[in-house]
């Protein structure tokens, strides 16, 4: 699955969204996540994740797949 994640200086994950950002569609109904000041923003393709993982498990699937 194609994600945009938002991780702090320290590497914590603190934001993911479905998709990358840099594909989004330009339509103004249309927002992406962006990294703040002192953050990361990643565009990562993990495929063992899947919309049946609760946010607690996405978290931790994408952090050890960044830590990779």
């Amino acid at each position: 699955m194609k994600l945009t994640v938002i991780t702090e200086g320290n590497g914590d994950v603190v934001a993911v969204q479905e998709g990358h950002a840099s594909e989004a569609r330009t339509a103004p109904d249309y927002a992406v996540i962006a990294a703040g000041d002192g953050q990361t923003l990643h565009e990562v393709d993990i495929p063992d994740v899947t919309e049946s993982l609760n946010a607690e498990e996405l978290l931790r699937t994408v952090a050890a797949h960044l830590a990779s």
